[in-house]
């Protein structure tokens, strides 16, 4: 947190000795403004500073235990167990953050900072924790936001938490360049690696020489977007000798607005030694297993995921949500060892107003095991939300 407030004081610093060229547009999308000190006669030039964010309390009633998280993951079903039910409820979920955006010449430094209390998924107090902390400048993006395997446009509204168990969904610290000012968009980022393997015998993981990378390309259309990434990174650890295996991935993703009233978004993702991007396995320690002798073994696995909204009212949706994702069976994994996976939500938002809004949702799940053993889990769950503004995109 200390390097986050250390990297925005040096940010703020930079941008008070910019050149004040410019204007920045309608000052009323900004809560409040901070005015620089330089000041010409013919230009005033103001960074603008907005706080935004929302109160949110979600309760949710399981028939079987979870662990009192609100994440739904069907990977942590409990396979061959009692069905427990479990109710709680929690407030981790509220989210606060600010933007600040300057103009240099005739473009923009913009600066996020994003936190929310869901540092803990077991926790039902919650823990602060940071979402997004970053600068944008043109071409460049320095710090922490959504990865580059993912986009944020075909991530389906559901009152989960978690989303559907085939997502990519993941924030990270990066340096990311794209294109500028173009229909379509090209990028590479260079990403924070982190492997999540399963150690076994003497083997020991090694610190990591290289960020993850990943290429992306966006085409965006009349009707929606659609998105290929793909992914390459390392995955370095020591036996008889230091070792290193190549994990990659490839992604693609797509929203599609049919009408006025309907969109659907889809996801495709497979590959291997890229456990850790993937929401359903993100904690299985699947980048790659040990395989008995002196060597790790990356998995391969591949998923699906398609989410259909549709609009009955201005202030009345609903989306169903449906995800898939499997496992190679490895002859390194155990019968008791996850498979496969199956995910499925419907529900219905209601906004009472611009700024309060009621969601409710089913949702189910389904566990295989590599013996062909398998669990299912059915969840009920409802949020209340107020928003106090809304973030700039």
């Amino acid at each position: 947190m200390r390097i986050a407030i250390c990297l925005f004081c040096v940010i703020f610093s930079i941008s008070d000795g910019f050149a004040q060229n410019s204007l920045l547009p309608d000052s009323s999308i900004a809560a409040g403004t901070v005015k620089s000190s330089a000041q010409s006669p013919k230009t005033l030039d103001e960074g603008h500073f907005r706080f935004y964010g929302f109160g949110r309390t979600v309760f949710t009633l399981d028939d079987q235990n979870l662990g009192g998280s609100d994440l739904f993951v069907p990977a942590n079903i409990k396979v061959g167990q009692t069905k427990e039910p479990n109710f709680f409820i929690t407030a981790k979920q509220t989210r606060a953050g600010f933007d600040y955006t300057r103009p240099h010449g005739s473009h923009l430094l913009k600066v996020k900072l994003e936190g929310d209390f869901h540092n803990d998924a077991s926790n039902s107090t919650g823990l602060l924790r940071m979402r997004h902390a970053y600068a944008e400048y043109k071409y460049l993006t320095v710090g922490m936001t959504w990865s580059n395997f993912f986009d944020e446009g075909v991530n389906p509204t559901v009152v989960d938490f978690e989303g559907p168990n085939s997502s990519t969904l993941s924030r990270t610290p990066q340096l990311k360049f794209s294109t500028f000012k173009s229909k379509n968009t090209l990028s590479v980022s260079f990403e924070n690696p982190n492997e999540n393997v399963t150690l076994g015998g003497s083997i020991k993981a090694l610190p990591i020489r290289f960020p993850d990378l990943i290429t992306a390309y966006k085409f965006n259309g009349k009707h929606g977007f659609v998105k290929l990434a793909g992914l390459l990174r390392e995955l370095r650890y020591d036996s008889d000798k230091t070792r290193s295996l190549i994990g990659y991935g490839v992604n693609l993703m797509s929203l599609v607005n049919i009408s006025a009233a309907d969109k659907l978004r889809i996801q495709v993702v497979g590959g291997t030694g890229i456990a850790r991007y993937i929401q359903g396995v993100s904690g299985l320690n699947y980048d790659a297993v040990f395989d008995s002798t002196n060597t790790l073994k990356k998995l391969d696995m591949y998923g699906l995921n398609v989410s259909y909204q549709h609009f009955w009212r201005r202030e009345l949706y609903s989306s169903l949500t449906a995800g898939f994702l499997n496992v190679e069976k490895n002859k390194n994994l155990t019968p008791g060892n996850y498979w496969k996976s199956y995910y499925a939500s419907v529900n219905l938002f209601y906004e009472v107003f611009s700024n309060l809004s009621f969601g409710y949702e089913v949702l189910a799940g389904e566990r295989v095991d590599i013996n062909g053993e398998k669990q299912s889990a059915v969840r009920l769950q409802m949020n209340a939300t107020y928003k106090f503004n809304q973030p700039n995109k």
